[in-house]
């Protein structure tokens, strides 16, 4: 079983109005062969199982796994579903979810 290294809880309402627990966990990343490494996710949730995502190293598997869960939680969000941090607290952004920088 793979180790994960990060996880968060957030409360959503879907599309049709159904109250759902989404529980968001990244894996560490693990060497697959000699060229290239993996990384687990899951939204559980919303997906029984999401694909391992796999890199050249570890950066790049970590990086694809975190852009898949901003993706598949911004097509949700699309549809009309609504995440917050807690049931019946405040509203969730993507932009809160992942910040992003300022370019210098």
């Amino acid at each position: 079983m793979n180790e994960n290294i990060a996880e968060r809880k957030l409360f959503s309402i879907s599309p049709d109005g159904q109250k759902k627990i989404l529980k968001i966990t990244i894996g560490k990343p693990y060497q697959v062969d000699d060229v290239s490494w993996a990384c687990s996710v899951n939204i559980e949730g919303l997906y029984k199982k999401l694909k391992d995502q796999v890199g050249i190293d570890s950066w790049q598997a970590l990086s694809l796994a975190i852009a898949l869960v901003r993706q598949l939680l911004g097509y949700y969000i699309e549809d009309g579903a609504k995440l917050y941090w807690e049931d019946g607290g405040e509203g969730v952004s993507l932009d809160d979810l992942f910040p992003q920088l300022k370019s210098f």
